[in-house]
């Protein structure tokens, strides 16, 4: 059977000791089962209590992609032989999400190898880490609206953040960006050639790890700085538009009515050109509902903590399962392939606010599922 994740520890100075994950579901484009976020998650914790293990790394065995998110098949399956409340997708998305706030807030730095494609849940876990590398074939997205999911992995935190209101426009668009944009837009932090992996993860063992996480944080950040094979910042995608969506944008976030009044015509008005004729049919395409609970999760995510933005998110993606449009979205772009889902709604003002409103309500009694503290 194939192995999702090998891991393997390298000796550094000092006795100290950097550990390495690689994902290799390589036809899979390494998209992420409860098997693959088990796995990560019974290593990493470990390594993150380790005062020994002075750097983590996250990368892909895959020339085409890092992660190419969660694996929709395998959730859709589980629906068609459980029912849409099932104990795997419950637990998919609780374990996945606790993994990446364990990432994000783990105070020593894990370094991820962004290579390929780099979507969904995989845009979560690379967006999660301290050390974001990005090399000439990223593409970063979070294309969810195709399906009738939602950017999560901690979409709402990452995407509600990014300047001019951007993060609006690749969540409703599931647009693909260059690690051009996404270094522009602090989703990465340094731009690398492929072809000097190799030689950087065998010079992590020889840098002079001091064993506190500030400070080996500041000798990784030196450390990449200085590595050869830096990229030359050309080739951006959405950063080309930033003036004229920014100001739709704007103008969108002046509706009261909350569904975006006027999005769908202004895309209308943007320059002529091949890379956003592709979002905008992304999104015309896609899923209202999921364009309706984005634009409310991003105005709820603002004045949240991370933690918060992902117990919001495990609501939505529980209450998801419970519905029939991601079903319908997987089957169409996955199962049948006639790439013609039969939505619910034809376009987001035609979205009842109740039925948006009740992705937003805890479906279980009790505690709240993802305990954070």
């Amino acid at each position: 059977m194939e192995t999702p994740v090998v891991f393997e520890e390298r000796q550094a100075a000092g006795g100290r000791r950097i550990g390495i994950a690689t994902l290799t579901r390589e036809r899979a484009l390494n998209s992420l089962t409860l098997e693959t976020i088990d796995l990560l998650a019974g290593a990493f914790y470990p390594w993150m209590d380790d005062d020994d293990v002075v750097c983590i790394v996250l990368q892909s065995a895959s020339d085409r992609a890092f992660s190419a998110g969660a694996d929709i098949q395998a959730l859709y399956r589980e629906i068609q032989e459980h029912g849409t409340d099932n104990a795997y997708g419950r637990n998919f998305f609780t374990h996945e999400y606790r993994l990446d706030h364990a990432i994000a807030t783990s105070p020593k730095p894990i370094l991820s190898w962004g290579h390929g494609l780099v979507i969904g849940g995989g845009f979560g876990l690379l967006a999660a880490c301290s050390h974001r590398v990005g090399t000439a074939t990223t593409r970063l997205a979070m294309p969810e609206i195709t399906i009738g999911l939602f950017p999560d992995a901690g979409g709402t935190w990452h995407l509600s953040h990014l300047r001019e209101g951007l993060g609006y426009f690749m969540g409703l668009t599931g647009c693909q960006i260059s690690a051009t944009d996404g270094k522009d837009l602090g989703l990465l932090d340094f731009l690398i050639d492929d072809g000097e992996r190799a030689g950087i993860l065998d010079g992590l063992t020889a840098l002079a790890w001091t064993g506190d996480p500030g400070a080996d944080r500041a000798v990784l950040t030196a450390y990449l700085e200085a590595s050869p094979g830096h990229l030359a910042s050309d080739g951006p995608d959405l950063i080309r538009f930033a003036g004229p969506v920014g100001r739709l944008i704007e103008s969108c976030l002046a509706d009261s009515a909350g569904y975006f009044n006027g999005f769908s015509s202004g895309l209308d008005a943007l320059p002529d050109d091949p890379w956003l004729s592709q979002a905008i049919n992304t999104f015309r395409n896609g899923s209202a509902l999921t364009a309706r609970i984005f634009i409310e999760q991003m105005a709820r995510g603002r004045t949240m903590s991370l933690a918060e933005t992902l117990q919001m998110e495990l609501m939505i993606a529980w209450q998801c399962l419970r519905h029939g449009e991601f079903a319908e979205g997987v089957r169409a772009l996955m199962i049948d392939k006639d790439r013609d889902p039969k939505w619910h709604y034809p376009e987001p003002r035609e979205v009842p606010g109740e039925i948006v409103a009740r992705h937003f309500e805890p479906s279980w009694s009790g505690a709240h599922p993802l305990d954070l503290s």
